[in-house]
């Protein structure tokens, strides 16, 4: 009897580590997989438009937040993110992994009239631009802008619209 409860026990282990090493990343495929199948592009900035009761896409999405969501791709080259942030309210950007591990997040607090952003992988100094490593080529960008109140969305909405997500070349900023 007890060498089926050790076995059981070293099954139940085993199988422990297999689900938290492969479900994070079998998470991001099925997303990549299934945005990129949808026609969206990497390295290419979405605007979700503001949540209702219907809207079921991200799992307990946030009426009083609009999103934003960019695929990234830096294989090749680095990825320039420039967004002007919105005065007298919450706003957020946030760098996952393909392993849904969060590596860097900026908000209002740090960055008060526009935010600009380089992706690179590996090291780069770069002047004008805050620069964040990935570890990964391959991830996700998530935006959040706190609603303060509905009248306001078509305003954000237009700021957002001027947001960038794109790979570039350039490497100084003034």
């Amino acid at each position: 009897m007890k060498k089926y409860i050790v076995a059981f026990a070293i099954s139940a282990i085993i199988a422990h580590v297999a689900f938290v090493a492969i479900f994070p990343k079998l998470i991001m495929v099925l997303y990549f997989y299934t945005t990129t199948s949808a026609g969206y592009e990497e390295n290419k900035i979405y605007h979700v438009p503001p949540i209702n009761s219907s809207y079921r896409k991200v799992v307990l999405p946030g009426p009083n937040l609009l999103y934003s969501f960019c695929i990234y791709d830096i294989s090749e080259k680095p990825l320039l993110i420039e967004a002007k942030v919105p005065e007298n309210t919450y706003w957020s950007v946030s760098f996952y992994d393909s392993l849904t591990n969060n590596f860097f997040t900026i908000n209002d607090r740090d960055v008060k009239d526009v935010a600009r952003i380089l992706l690179v992988k590996g090291d780069a100094d770069i002047k004008g631009a805050i620069v964040v490593r990935a570890e990964d080529e391959h991830g996700l960008i998530l935006f959040r802008t706190f609603i303060p109140d509905k009248n306001v969305i078509p305003e954000l909405d237009a700021l957002r619209q001027q947001w960038k997500c794109e790979q570039t070349e350039t490497y100084l900023f003034d």
